[in-house]
């Protein structure tokens, strides 16, 4: 009776102690992360500019059509977290609205770190998760992903697969946490439809029924999105153009040769004239890629196979349906070839590519050496690439601070036509 005695008075600052050291740990991972994103391209934060879509319709929308432009898609689809993003600015000033958006967007891009590092991943070992936390920061050949709320789907789609794969919670607080970010992310573009698989995979095969809320959370906005897919009026590029050489520059160069190697080394093979050369390195890069990912589909858990499915699905309807460019009679797939363009397609597939090799690198138990081994040449190989890569280019200084000076002293009425990056302009009328 007295050792039940001591002990229970002594668990409580014990749990109370977990908490705050849970809390001090998550907030330097923040604190970390965001130097880290901040470090890459400083000048989305010490000189924030509009980003295309951003300024064109995320703030501009926001500030002339008010909140009917939730109902309003663009690429056939809605963008509900960015269009939200873009009223939030609104409540600062005019010449704040980029920091306030390029911010959101790096701290939606930390969201999937403190996921990952959470007890939801506690089967997976804290050194290998750091170790892809920081290689998750470090990642070559994504700069279309950095600081802009445009892209922002494609963190949330990461932030929401992890819920997934990760354990379920049973606290109320985490499971209304993880239903709200599931429907964020199905309502911010089609990549929370693909989404729904893993779910119901996740949900089949554990026979959990907490999955059965996230299927209510993705299900409804799914269809939604379905609606507007099919009956809204997309933007119309050019043809595909598909072809076998293309899709081995696509697959093999922008996502497993620029994924290890970094986007400035294709880019400098694809503008020497060595192109023959840089078609050689994407057929190797696709063999071992594709072998990689076909080692992991048989050998890897069920999570690891979700993943590289959920970053297959990406690719293909990515490769259907792209959206390099919506101007000009160059066919989409030719433009995808070219080194940095349509970055964020290959986003996923450079994951779960990542992902895979960790886990062959980190499996111990295998009969044969080989793969792992392997696996370990190619991680070694990496550091070229995040180097290269580490710092993004600056975007070019269209002096916004002077525009934003000009619109606030401007009266009512007075149109604007302001030039945003990447070469395009915001028209806005002053209220």
């Amino acid at each position: 009776m007295s050792v039940l005695t001591t002990n229970v008075p002594a668990s409580e600052p014990t749990t109370r102690q977990t908490r705050l050291g849970t809390i001090a740990f998550h907030a330097a991972v923040f604190l970390l992360a965001f130097l880290i994103l901040f470090s890459r391209r400083p000048d989305a934060l010490l000189n924030a500019q509009f980003y295309s879509e951003d300024g064109i319709y995320w703030f501009a929308d926001a500030y002339q059509i008010g909140w009917r432009c939730f109902l309003i898609p663009l690429g056939g689809y809605l963008n509900s977290v960015s269009r939200l993003i873009g009223m939030f600015s609104l409540l600062f000033p005019f010449d704040q609205a980029p920091l306030v958006m390029n911010v959101c967007a790096l701290i939606a891009g930390i969201i999937p770190i403190h996921i990952f590092l959470s007890s939801r991943f506690n089967f997976i070992r804290l050194d290998i998760r750091l170790l892809c936390s920081l290689l998750y920061l470090a990642l070559p050949n994504s700069f279309e992903l950095h600081a802009t709320t445009t892209n922002i789907q494609w963190h949330l789609a990461l932030a929401g697969c992890l819920i997934l794969l990760g354990n379920q919670q049973s606290r109320p607080l985490w499971r209304f946490f993880d239903f709200c970010l599931l429907i964020l992310t199905v309502l911010d573009g089609p990549l929370g439809i693909l989404l729904i698989p893993a779910a119901l995979t996740m949900r089949w095969i554990s026979r959990d029924r907490r999955y059965n809320l996230a299927l209510a959370a993705l299900i409804p906005g799914a269809l939604l999105q379905f609606l507007f897919l099919f009956f809204a009026s997309p933007r119309r590029p050019a043809p595909n153009g598909a072809g076998i050489v293309r899709l081995i520059n696509i697959l093999g160069g922008q996502i497993f040769f620029s994924g290890i190697f970094g986007l400035r080394t294709s880019d400098q093979l694809y503008h020497s004239g060595l192109g023959g050369f840089l078609f050689f390195d994407a057929a190797i890069a696709l063999i071992i890629g594709i072998c990689c990912f076909a080692y992991g589909l048989r050998h890897g858990n069920l999570r690891l196979r979700l993943f590289c499915l959920f970053a297959g699905l990406v690719i293909v309807f990515a490769l259907i349906h792209p959206l390099a460019s919506t101007e000009g009679i160059d066919p989409q797939w030719a433009l995808l070839q070219v080194p940095g363009c349509g970055n964020r397609y290959y986003y996923f597939p450079m994951l779960a590519f990542f992902t895979t090799l960790i886990w062959m690198a980190a499996d111990t138990t295998a009969k044969s050496k080989f793969p792992r081994y392997s696996a370990l040449a190619l991680l070694a190989l990496l550091p070229i690439g995040i180097c290269r890569d580490w710092h993004y280019k600056p975007f070019t200084d269209l002096h916004f601070k002077n525009v934003a000076a000009d619109f606030r002293r401007a009266p009512s009425g007075t149109q604007f036509a302001i030039p945003l990056n990447p070469g395009v302009t915001m028209r806005i009328t002053k209220r």
